[in-house]
């Protein structure tokens, strides 16, 4: 994602009398902040005057102390384009006592462009399209061809061509959720470059997913992230969006003897998961074709909703690059006990959870681990040691190391409640990094 500045004029909704001009600024991580030259609200706004002897006195409510420079929506034109600005709220302010301009710098914690989202009106869409970063490299489908002719005799008679690249379209894969939903892989090719120095095909792929009635943004948001953390999972890698749109019944272009085109509203915020750097992953845990393809991705939806809070808190601990081991340890460990409690609906000890969910993971997790019970008293010892601040003597390594088990195993239970084919478990098993925290696991183990 590229940084952005959009100049324009910015209000409040149903305030269309009172436009300030202002830039709205949205860096590469998704950040955004509206500078602007002027106040949405008047700074008397919201205060009882009354005037003695001439002087006048601003008195104000603490309910108007509140709600002072909160914004839950502003609107915005830039061009022609709409914006629709959520969740705002004042960072910091400027004003003259003497007169001038008084000036206003908010936070805007999500922006839509494309659309206007009237005053109580909700924010809703009837479909999301989304690309999680390596999700082309995971589908692994082709689409690009190349043919090089770097001998003469090579090259068809008469012809002076050296290189040739081929984009192939790849038809969509479909399949239907059970609220009636469809989820659609859908690749999009593109020509690049300046066509004079240079010319390239480029594709990427991406879900989109088409609800029969519109529904709230934040609930294909929720589906949307829970096939994210899928791409990073399996790929090892850390799938940030790459973009977001969503489609709005109202905003379409009709089009003769077609179904209408549904304009995008591009979608902007700052996420959890940021960017990747690290190469395009060549070993995956478990390819696409492998995995089952586009039918086995909706099952791993509908697991991924009945555990979001669970799965979400996991893939935290993955996604930030500065966590502490402790909190990683504790998250993972509370959303294991939380996975168990949904599947099994009785009150047992800590250490019996870990246990059952080290059963339901399988041999390749146990032979991970070496010895079950050992293992289980070393994690139950760690978390209970950073749940009531014992503070216990451990070496961070070893905690480290404890806390991937916890990771992989949470990923390993999530596979089989979806029932993933068992090659999938056998790939995991056989990846470098597992293999590598097998030799870690295995010493500290055998060492207590």
């Amino acid at each position: 994602m590229k940084r952005s500045e959009e100049k324009g004029e910015w209000w409040l909704p149903g305030r269309e009398g009172r436009k300030i001009p202002g830039i709205l600024i949205i860096d590469e991580l998704g950040n955004s902040e509206l500078a602007l030259l002027g106040t949405l609200r008047d700074i008397r706004e919201g205060g009882i005057q009354t005037t003695s002897n001439g002087i006048t006195v601003t008195e104000y409510s603490p309910e108007s102390l509140e709600t002072s420079g909160t914004y839950p929506r502003i609107h915005g034109q830039v061009g022609a384009q709409a914006f629709t600005l959520e969740d705002c709220f004042q960072k910091r302010a400027s004003s003259n006592l003497m007169g001038g301009l008084a000036t206003e710098v908010i936070h805007v914690h999500q922006v839509f462009k494309g659309v206007w989202f009237e005053e109580g009106e909700k924010a809703e869409a009837l479909a999301v399209s989304f690309e999680p970063r390596f999700l082309g490299h995971w589908v692994r489908k082709g689409g690009i061809s190349e043919q090089l002719f770097l001998r003469k005799e090579d090259k068809p008679e008469g012809n002076e061509t050296r290189f040739v690249v081929t984009g192939h379209d790849i038809p969509h894969e479909d399949v239907q959720f059970n609220d009636g939903s469809t989820l659609s892989l859908r690749q999009v090719l593109h020509l690049t470059g300046d066509g004079v120095s240079t010319r390239a095909v480029s594709q990427e792929y991406l879900f989109r997913i088409d609800a029969p009635e519109v529904r709230a943004i934040t609930d294909l948001v929720d589906v949307a992230s829970d096939l994210q953390d899928l791409v990073s999972i399996a790929t090892n890698r850390t799938a940030n969006f790459e973009r977001m749109d969503f489609r709005h019944p109202k905003l379409k272009r009709e089009r003769e003897g077609k179904p209408d085109y549904l304009l995008p509203i591009d979608f902007y915020t700052a996420w959890i998961a940021q960017r990747d750097d690290r190469k395009p992953p060549h070993e995956m845990l478990f390819k696409f074709a492998d995995f089952g393809g586009i039918t086995v991705v909706a099952k791993w939806a509908q697991v991924a909703s009945a555990h979001r809070s669970a799965l979400g808190r996991v893939m935290a601990t993955r996604y930030s690059k500065t966590m502490y081991v402790s909190d990683r340890m504790f998250n993972r460990a509370a959303s294991l006990e939380s996975f168990d409690r949904q599947v099994n609906a009785d009150n047992v000890h800590f250490k019996q959870r870990m246990l059952r969910c080290a059963d339901l993971a399988g041999d390749q997790f146990n032979a991970m681990i070496v010895d079950r019970e050992k293992w289980a008293n070393l994690v139950k010892g760690d978390r209970n040691d950073i749940a009531h601040h014992l503070g216990r003597d451990r070496e961070s390594s070893e905690q480290f190391f404890l806390s991937e088990t916890l990771y992989w195993l949470f990923v390993m239970c999530m596979l089989r409640a979806m029932q993933a084919p068992e090659s999938v478990f056998s790939s995991l098993a056989a990846h470098s990094e597992y293999q590598w925290l097998s030799t870690k696991v295995g010493a500290i183990v055998r060492a207590v």
